[in-house]
């Protein structure tokens, strides 16, 4: 058996009920950028994978962490913890692997370690180290430090660490650079176990634990081996219930500005993902709408090549009409798709809340364009958001109802309720938006996800204003999804469809019919 010095480890939230689809598993997706750090470290010679826990459980629920770390004997074991619903689960495994092998060095890194490095060093043991921000050149000066056995680690940069008992914090002095990245391949995928697993049937953003992989792929996939596709780093505006805006960047990861990978280099990580089976490319970067030089420039590029692919463009503010031909041009397949995300129907309330805002009257001429030139198109919404009024969820319930009549190219409507995100402007600053939350440092969103709670309805927050009468969060949370479940349901037996909220909420009653059926026939 081929022992390895760092293995990398997702922990995804592996407890969770929601009640069309019964218990699954969450937070399934790796972080864009988990393959290329594994990458590195391989190339210069550091022995390297990547475990899924997720795919382990569907390729064995009895798969354990622990008798693998046994049998590979790595130094280093790295844990992302990027999204904060992992952090019982992450903290959970850290401490199970400590525990098991006291030498072993456990490292954390991602986006919510990076908030809350101090207090996670502070409360548990077990980790020794946390890289905040961006990695490359940090995991790697560190893996050759731990393998070398050195015990002063004051030159990495980004990284928290122990040193006697005390918290060392270095400095924050490494962001990529276009050259950094463009060095990078995100597609190595024989990294990362049970690849194929992952690729075939982790295209959905839940698992549902009830059925087979081949009936998820069916049932709550897109029907598509979907990969996400990393074009840049950053963000230059800021939205009121995201963290990854700019002043955030700035303080939590040391970016002050959008970088892009070379059109060449994505070019090649197309190519590469097709070969392992991809078919949809799903974009979620976007910094600069109004913009589209680079994307004309990649997208002339896929043409040129004549590479046949499906896109999915997760648009940050409205395309333009010449980003709307060329899109048409390069992905003219019947799974291709433009999503945008309104948020709110209210004019006000959008510019409040969004950085790239616009309004009512731009969003149905960007929608006519796409109508004209027959591109498919997904549209996003929120609810119960800071000031929002009865009027603005009118509009909202108004404007939806228009776009159903008037647009057939628009496949989706889907309408979702916000969490609470660490470093925010909502969880960063609550008074001046009228929010109140028991979600300040690491320790409440650890305890916060320790259980099953419902991953699509637990918010984190509350608005003491936004129904007369309601005196706590809970309370908060109850009115607001049954709001949503009688206004805005949209869940459909065709994962790339939505329905109207009737039709929605009739499926919702027969899946949960369904559930408990097959519940009562395995316990017979």
């Amino acid at each position: 058996m081929e022992k390895l010095d760092c293995l990398f480890v997702h922990v995804p939230k592996l407890q969770n009920y929601y009640r069309p689809i019964g218990s699954f598993i969450w937070i399934n997706f790796l972080p864009m950028g988990l393959l290329g750090l594994a990458d590195l470290l391989q190339r210069n010679k550091i022995s390297t994978e990547v475990v899924h826990l997720g795919v382990e459980w569907i390729e064995d629920p009895r798969f354990s962490i622990v008798d693998y770390i046994k049998e590979k004997n790595p130094r280093i074991v790295a844990l992302d913890l990027h999204w904060h619903h992992q952090s019982y689960d992450v903290l959970e495994v850290a401490r199970k692997v400590k525990q098991a092998f006291p030498s072993v060095y456990v490292l954390l890194g991602g986006f919510t370690a990076s908030i809350f490095h101090e207090e996670i060093l502070r409360n548990f043991d077990e980790v020794d180290g946390v890289i905040r921000g961006e990695a490359e050149t940090p995991i790697l000066e560190l893996a050759h430090a731990i393998l070398q056995g050195k015990e002063d680690l004051f030159s990495i940069p980004n990284l928290t660490w122990r040193r006697k008992g005390r918290i060392m914090i270095n400095p924050l002095s490494y962001v990529a650079s276009e050259e950094n990245l463009n060095r990078l391949s995100f597609t190595n995928f024989p990294l990362l176990k049970n690849y194929s697993t992952y690729i075939q049937y982790i295209g959905q953003f839940f698992y549902v634990k009830g059925v087979s992989k081949k009936k998820n792929f069916w049932m709550f996939s897109l029907k598509s081996p979907i990969y996400h596709l990393t074009l840049g780093r950053g963000c230059p505006v800021q939205c009121t219930w995201c963290s990854g805006n700019i002043p955030s960047q700035k303080t939590i990861t040391g970016r002050k500005e959008v970088t892009f990978r070379g059109v060449e280099e994505v070019l090649g990580s197309i190519r590469e993902a097709l070969s392992y089976g991809y078919e949809t490319f799903h974009i979620c970067f976007d910094p600069y709408p109004k913009k589209p030089e680079y994307f004309l420039k990649l997208f002339s590029r896929i043409r040129e090549e004549k590479i046949r692919m499906e896109c999915f463009f997760e648009s940050f503010g409205l395309p333009t009409v010449d980003f709307i031909r060329s899109f048409k041009e390069t992905f003219p397949g019947p799974k291709s798709l433009i999503g945008i995300s309104p948020d709110v129907g209210s004019d006000r309330l959008r510019k409040v809340h969004k950085g790239n805002a616009y309004t009512n009257r731009d969003l149905m001429e960007c929608l006519d364009w796409l109508k004209d030139y027959e591109v498919f198109c997904d549209l996003f919404f929120t609810m119960g958001v800071p000031f929002e009024k009865e009027e603005d969820l009118q509009q909202t319930i108004q404007l939806q109802k228009e776009i159903r009549d008037r647009y057939p190219n628009v496949k989706g409507i889907r309408t979702f309720t916000i969490e609470m995100e660490p470093g925010s402007p909502w969880h960063l600053d609550p008074e001046t938006f009228g929010v109140k939350t028991s979600l300040w440092n690491f320790m409440d969103f650890y305890h916060y996800h320790s259980g099953r709670e419902n991953a699509f309805s637990s918010l984190g927050y509350w608005i003491p204003d936004y129904f007369e009468g309601v005196r706590d969060g809970k309370e908060f949370e109850t009115k607001l999804n049954q709001l949503k479940c009688r206004q805005f349901c949209f869940i459909h037996p065709n994962a790339r469809k939505s329905s109207s909220p009737f039709w929605g909420r009739r499926l919702c009653d027969l899946s949960s019919l369904f559930w408990k059926v097959r519940s009562l026939i395995r316990k017979e």
